[in-house]
């Protein structure tokens, strides 16, 4: 802060500095310069000002938007398209799609490709369904039939808790 702004006056030491300053103030041509030189100052001071003003406005006005809509100020908003491939995703996945199958068909024509009974994109996704089907079946007939006839018919936890006798009575070989 300096003195001028505290409201005391300023004292100079320098004869020479002073009469200077002294012979400033009365020249009209001097002050007429020292006016326009402030003049131009202050409008591009202004001028600044305003402009970092619009930027700012500009800013939040973006930041707003986006909040609205729950993106990053740096993020595009979606295209409409987008949010049609979106919603197909989700209804192909509610119709009980794996997400591999609903890649595959969104690769391949998406849902109209699937409507199409004798599109190559309907038969493979049916043909990939039943193979899987089947594979899942054989899978669990080989789970069971590793297992014994006593196995099949009693858990674990039966035939700990089954006396000697019971046992001989329900193993073949135990006799």
């Amino acid at each position: 802060m300096s003195a001028q702004d505290s409201g005391t006056e300023a004292t100079i030491s320098d004869e020479a500095q002073l009469d200077t300053l002294r012979e400033g103030i009365d020249d009209p041509v001097v002050l007429k310069q020292q006016l326009a030189k402030e003049a131009e100052a202050r409008r591009q001071l202004t001028a600044r000002a305003k402009n970092a003003e619009e930027k700012a406005r500009e800013a939040l006005t973006k930041l707003a938007e986006a909040e609205s809509k729950h993106i990053t100020p740096n993020q595009e908003p979606p295209a409409s398209s987008s949010v049609t491939l979106n919603d197909e995703v989700v209804d192909l996945r509610l119709d009980g799609y794996s997400k591999a199958e609903v890649d595959w068909i969104m690769k391949n024509g998406g849902r109209k490709a699937l409507e199409d009974k004798t599109s190559y994109t309907s038969i493979a996704i049916n043909a990939k369904r039943e193979q899987e089907r089947a594979e899942r079946a054989a899978s669990e007939v080989a789970d069971t039939s590793m297992f014994s006839d006593v196995e099949r018919k009693y858990t674990k936890e039966q035939l700990a808790n089954m006396s000697v006798k019971e046992l001989e009575a329900i193993l073949p070989h135990a006799n």
